[in-house]
C-alpha cells in the first residue's frame, strides 16, 4: 500500500511539473500566435500502429504547398480559399519555428512508406465565455482576434488535414486518436473539440467513429460549425 501510494504521489508530481512547463511556454513571447502546444518540450514525435507524428520542418514546404493549394482539401478549412505558394511558405516557417512558438500542428508519416500524408494536432481555439442563453457561442482561432474584454474559454481544438491520396482508410481517425490520447494523459486539459463544418462529411464521421459528443455551434470567421467534445473523463485532468 506504501509504494502504490508513494507511486502515485510520483506521477502526480511528474504531471504537475509537465503542466508547469507547458503553462511557462504559453506565456513566451509569441503566446498569442493562435498554436498550442500538442507534444511536451523535450518529445520529437509520437505514434500509433500505423503513423508517426511528428513536428513539422522546412522540408516539408512542399507537400503543404501542395496540400493547401487542393480545393477539395481546404474547402471546409481556413476561409475556404486555396493557399498560394508564398502563403504555405509563410505558415510552414511559422509552425517550424519550435523554439519560439508553442506547437500545434503535427506532420503526420505513414510507417509503411515513409509518406508524409497530412497534418494533425492542436491549436488554440477560445469561445465566449457570456454568450446570451439560445444563442450561438462566437469562436476565435486566436485569442488576440476576440474583442477587448470578451471572458475567454480555452477549448482547443483537435484538427486535422490529409492528402486526398490517403483518404478512405482510416489515417484521419488513427491520427487524431493518437494525438487526443497522448494530450489527455500529458497536457492536462480539461476540455478539447474539434469544431467541424456541417458540410464536412469525411470530419463528421471521424468524430462519430472516435466516439466524440455534439455540443452545440459556434460562430468562427462568420460560419456556424458544429462543436464535438472528445470524451475526457473526470479523473484524467
Amino acid at each position: 500500500m506504501v509504494v502504490r501510494d508513494l507511486r502515485h504521489s510520483s506521477a502526480e508530481r511528474q504531471l504537475a511539473a509537465r503542466r508547469r512547463t507547458i503553462r511557462r511556454a504559453r506565456r513566451g513571447p509569441d503566446a498569442g500566435c493562435g498554436l498550442f502546444m500538442t507534444l511536451v518540450p523535450g518529445t520529437d514525435r509520437i505514434d500509433s500502429e500505423r503513423l508517426l507524428l511528428r513536428r513539422i520542418t522546412r522540408d516539408d514546404y512542399d507537400f503543404f504547398a501542395r496540400l493547401h493549394a487542393m480545393p477539395e482539401v481546404v474547402r471546409y478549412i481556413m476561409n475556404g480559399q486555396p493557399r498560394s505558394a508564398e502563403e504555405s511558405r509563410v505558415w510552414v516557417e511559422r509552425v517550424a519555428m519550435y523554439e519560439r512558438v508553442n506547437l500545434g500542428l503535427l506532420a503526420v508519416v505513414r510507417k509503411s512508406d515513409g509518406r508524409l500524408i497530412g497534418r494533425c494536432g492542436l491549436s488554440e481555439l477560445v469561445v465566449d465565455a457570456n454568450a446570451a442563453p439560445g444563442t450561438i457561442p462566437r469562436g476565435w482561432f486566436q485569442r488576440a482576434q476576440a474583442p477587448a474584454g470578451t471572458q475567454l474559454l480555452d477549448t482547443p481544438d483537435l484538427g486535422y488535414t490529409f492528402d486526398p491520396a490517403s483518404w478512405g482508410h482510416g489515417y484521419a481517425t488513427e491520427a487524431a486518436r493518437c494525438v487526443f490520447d497522448y494530450a489527455r494523459a500529458n497536457l492536462g486539459w480539461r476540455r478539447i473539440v474539434s469544431v467541424i463544418h456541417p458540410d464536412n462529411v469525411r470530419s463528421l464521421r471521424v468524430a462519430e467513429r472516435s466516439g466524440l459528443r455534439r455540443d452545440g455551434q459556434v460562430e468562427i470567421m462568420a460560419q456556424v460549425m458544429e462543436q464535438y467534445v472528445w470524451p475526457i473523463r473526470e479523473d484524467t485532468t
